[in-house]
């Protein structure tokens, strides 16, 4: 009986770990897949016509979940990742996080999370300045004299010390961040963000992080929401404000640009795909970024719109600094999406057009490649 029970919860237990997840992966070739994933020496992809594994070395992104940008309660570390989680005295040495089994040395610690908040809000916090956020926005400063998941006691400068317990504080911060060079972000579903040297993958349905500070770590793929190549590798342009839009003739700017969904509202469409993230724009319209210091290519998947009138065709253009960087072949409705990707060395400037004599198109996982 015992046996039985033993094989019992065995089957249960590894139908769980095969369990697979609706979700998309990009290559670096400008492969998307779509289907079910699942982790198995790699990440396999159960899609039409057939199933495909994926070394992860070879992936840009590879979505399991739709991710979430809030900053949920534990730490952010001088890398720039997240875990979340209860975590032991910030004054100490080694800074415990019991969930996961963690001890990350107290100088690596940036931030301490009490509350959750977006990343608007974490894009406000004061450079150069230690301290507590409060939930109003107003910002303590004073340095750290002993604190833990439930208070935090501080030394102002003005007003002496002062303790604050977790339900009066937003965030304390304690040393700038300073994103450091990995090969790969990976996203759980707690809201953490580990930066990784590199990701294994193994034969049961998990991968493995490698890096200094949580080397091992082991995340099961029912954890995952997303590896991405790291942002020392890659921009998501859609997560830049663009500067301007040019609207087309005739027609209002705010109907001529669309992030993270179509001009008409609904969800994004990447000719009869899903797309992950990106954007539609109307023919004749004139989108603008300013990027960062750093971009060397720009790439991104392409297709026209269902709404192009039948016969005609898009062309989809990428301007550096002014000058023609990259232009693609004529698109029209039904036709497959493509791949286009143009050298952008050290612009100062990314204009981004579609030209046709209607409809509109679509920019997916729209992203700048650092040299």
């Amino acid at each position: 009986m015992r046996t039985a029970l033993k094989m019992q919860c065995a089957v249960l237990l590894a139908a769980l770990a095969m369990r697979a997840y609706a979700g998309t992966v990009l290559t670096v070739d400008g492969a998307l897949h779509e289907g079910e994933l699942s982790i198995d020496h790699g990440i396999v992809v159960r899609g039409s016509p057939a199933a495909v594994k994926l070394p992860i070395q070879g992936i840009l992104r590879a979505r399991f979940a739709t991710a979430d940008a809030t900053f949920q309660p534990g730490v952010v570390l001088v890398n720039g990742g997240r875990i979340a989680g209860s975590f032991s005295p910030l004054n100490e040495a080694t800074v415990r996080i019991e969930k996961k089994r963690l001890l990350i040395p107290g100088k690596e610690i940036a931030w301490a999370i009490y509350q959750p908040f977006g990343p608007v809000l974490a894009a406000q916090m004061p450079r150069g300045r230690t301290g507590a956020l409060l939930p109003g926005g107003d910002f303590f400063e004073g340095t750290l004299r002993g604190g833990d998941a439930t208070a935090v006691k501080l030394l102002s400068q003005i007003f002496g010390p002062h303790t604050f317990t977790a339900m009066e504080l937003q965030a304390l911060v304690i040393r700038e961040i300073q994103p450091q060079p990995a090969a790969f972000d990976v996203l759980t579903r707690d809201g953490s963000i580990y930066p990784a040297l590199d990701v294994q993958a193994d034969g049961s349905s998990g991968i493995t992080l490698r890096h200094p500070l949580y080397n091992g770590l082991r995340i099961s793929a029912a954890d995952l929401v997303e590896i991405r190549a790291s942002a020392s590798r890659l921009l998501p342009l859609d997560d830049i404000q663009p500067t301007r839009v040019d609207p087309a003739p005739g027609r209002d700017a705010v109907k001529c640009f669309a992030a993270n969904r179509s001009l008409g509202g609904g969800a994004l469409k990447l000719g009869s795909h899903a797309a992950p993230s990106g954007f539609e724009c109307a023919t004749g319209a004139t989108v603008w970024w300013r990027p960062p210091p750093g971009a060397g290519t720009f790439f991104g998947l392409i297709a026209a719109s269902a709404d192009t009138p039948a016969g005609q065709k898009l062309t989809f253009t990428v301007y550096a600094d002014g000058k023609l960087a990259g232009r693609s072949a004529p698109l029209g409705a039904g036709d497959p999406f493509a791949v286009l990707r143009c050298a952008v060395p050290g612009a100062e400037s990314l204009a981004l057009r579609i030209d046709g004599t209607g409809g509109s198109g679509t920019w997916a996982e729209p992203m700048l490649l650092h040299h």
